[in-house]
């Protein structure tokens, strides 16, 4: 994934922000270097076997010591720490109403994949990797039909339309 990153960079004109990942291609090491080196937000789900800080809830999402979900309340690139707050409606009822903070903040470098630009269970995590998804399927759906083409030899592969799209996208990643 990181070599995609610094390709990505090379192309003129193009500034990538935020990008969707698999984790069985990156792992915590690489979502802090692609943020911290190339300035690029990786959003990732989850793996069912990650080990889930004590401040977080199964999902990922960060809690109080009470267990309430905290709301984000941004992210500061400066300092590369993750800023959340209590819920109103939660809080006016909580116990510890007097003794909490109600303000919380988690460095990135401690656990990125909760303390990041895009928090676990964010309205825009959700549409993120929802994204992904479309594209994957869209990606084997025309995979499927480039596979067919080429066994049944019906048209020249190098002709079809979006077989020279990729090649112009590999020509330009390539240099």
């Amino acid at each position: 994934m990181l070599p995609l990153i610094e390709m990505m960079k090379k192309i003129e004109g193009l500034q990538v922000e935020y990008l969707v990942a698999d984790l069985g291609y990156f792992d915590a090491d690489d979502q802090k270097e692609a943020l911290l080196k190339h300035d690029v937000a990786v959003v990732t789900e989850i793996k069912k076997n990650t080990v889930i800080p004590e401040h977080c809830s199964p999902e990922g999402k960060p809690e109080c010591e009470e267990g309430h979900i905290l709301v984000f309340d941004g992210f500061d690139k400066d300092t590369t720490t993750a800023w959340f707050r209590g819920d109103d409606g939660t809080c006016t009822a909580c116990p510890l109403q007097g003794l909490c903070e109600k303000q919380f903040s988690y460095a990135f470098t401690e656990n990125p994949f909760s303390n990041g630009p895009v928090p676990q269970g964010s309205l825009l995590q959700e549409h993120m990797l929802d994204f992904r998804k479309q594209v994957e399927l869209a990606f084997a759906q025309e995979s499927n039909q480039l596979t067919s083409v080429m066994k049944h030899k019906k048209v020249p592969v190098r002709t079809t339309e979006r077989v020279e799209k990729w090649f112009i996208l590999r020509d330009a990643l390539a240099r």
